[in-house]
């Protein structure tokens, strides 16, 4: 089980000061964030309270204080499930703390950037720590979710794994809405007569199409939502998908004939305009071993224009090579050379921004459009890791060369 743990007041609510506890005013987007994180995470709100310790509130009127912030999100069909409070202070000089007061002025393990309210959470909880997220706006939280063993997102701004304006900003880095566009247009000429009466994408591989691995692959990423587009022989692509198949979401824009990668991807903007980031696929790529997820924090991390996966390749004359300084995008220099050897593999992920770019009719999303933009946009490679695999299978050397791999292994 993954979690969100999140700092209250600062975070999910207007921070009241010391004096005005009895107010409670919910931070924009709030209440969206948390129900975005709902869908595949538990939520924990971890905070101190010193107040108890200044005697300013019980531990009971904190409490109150909760039941009224989950009542509220509820109305919101967000969710809480659970809180932890440390009470704690580990000041004793202040002659004007009350008595009752004054048991709570130790220290203590709970106490941020302490772990000891994530530790209780595991124990009420079966928590993947290194799958889980700490969101706070202060030091101390992040210090206590590097010590947990969390990922974590500094509202603001501060040295964490991820910087977010808020709330909402922060769920989307947790929880983006990924959609993944799959070019299946192409006629596969250099494959024929393989494609004469199949597209591409559906040749099979150690037993089943080479789409169905960028499905099963992307699906194992918790990415759901695809668009599949093509024109050419995509009957066959819906009768052996449909729109729903083994937990994925399916779409097939209506696509006339030949408008390249850049006019499929204008042409399916319908299926597009709600998504936070895209991933685009090459119909023709093998794919496996690949953790999709991995790039997209890589982009999310980047905050940039575009991310492409490139790879170093052992055949420069005829390869689409890019130039990086550190994993920056500073040129595309395309094929005919053996200078540099980092290729570009035929997969990026890119939002609106890039969707509004492309024009109308034929074009490539790379040479026409991403990569003119070299320079001007913030372009980054994700260099493809060691034992991951994304290989070309578009002619019948790389076919046989991509069947001897997988089906042998």
């Amino acid at each position: 089980m993954k979690a969100v743990f999140l700092d209250r007041d600062g975070v999910i609510t207007k921070d009241p000061g010391f004096n005005r506890y009895d107010r409670l005013e919910l931070l924009p987007g709030a209440a969206e964030a948390i129900k975005r994180l709902n869908e595949k995470y538990i939520v924990i709100v971890v905070t101190n309270q010193p107040v108890v310790a200044r005697g300013i509130m019980t531990e009971d009127e904190i409490r109150s204080r909760h039941e009224r912030l989950a009542a509220e999100l509820a109305k919101h069909g967000a969710k809480i499930d659970a809180f932890y409070f440390c009470p704690h202070h580990p000041e004793k000089h202040h002659a004007d703390i009350p008595e009752h007061a004054m048991k709570y002025r130790i220290e203590c393990a709970c106490r941020k950037p302490g772990t000891g309210m994530i530790d209780q959470a595991c124990k009420d909880f079966d928590i993947d720590l290194p799958g889980s997220f700490v969101v706070g706006d202060r030091a101390s939280d992040i210090e206590m979710g590097k010590a947990a063993g969390c990922r974590t997102i500094f509202i603001g701004g501060g040295e964490a794994d991820y910087v977010a304006s808020g709330i909402l900003d922060a769920s989307k880095i947790i929880n983006p809405d990924v959609t993944a566009v799959i070019l299946a247009g192409g006629r596969g000429e250099r494959l024929r007569p393989l494609t004469d009466t199949m597209p591409k994408p559906m040749i099979k591989i150690a037993g089943k199409p080479v789409l169905q691995h960028q499905i099963e692959i992307l699906r194992d990423a918790d990415i759901t939502d695809i668009v599949v587009c093509g024109s050419y022989l995509i009957d066959n692509i819906k009768e052996y998908f449909g729109s729903e198949w083994e937990g994925v979401h399916i779409e097939y824009p209506d696509e006339p004939d030949r408008l390249g990668s850049g006019g499929a991807i204008r042409n399916a903007y319908k299926y597009l305009k709600d998504a936070d980031r895209f991933i685009i696929i090459n119909g023709d790529k093998m794919i496996g071993k690949f953790d999709f997820r991995r790039m997209i924090e890589f982009d999310l991390q980047k905050k940039c224009f575009a991310t492409v996966l490139v790879r170093e390749t052992d055949h420069p004359l005829d390869s689409d090579i890019i130039r990086l300084e550190g994993d920056r995008v500073i040129q595309f220099i395309g094929r005919g050379q053996d200078l540099y050897r980092t290729s570009n593999s035929g997969i990026i992920i890119a939002g609106q921004s890039l969707i509004k770019l492309i024009p109308e009719g034929v074009s490539n999303i790379e040479k026409d459009i991403l990569f003119r933009l070299v320079g001007e946009k913030d372009i980054y490679g994700f260099m493809l890791p060691s034992g991951w695999f994304v290989k070309d299978m578009g002619t019948p050397e790389r076919l046989a060369s991509v069947r001897a791999i997988f089906e042998v292994s």
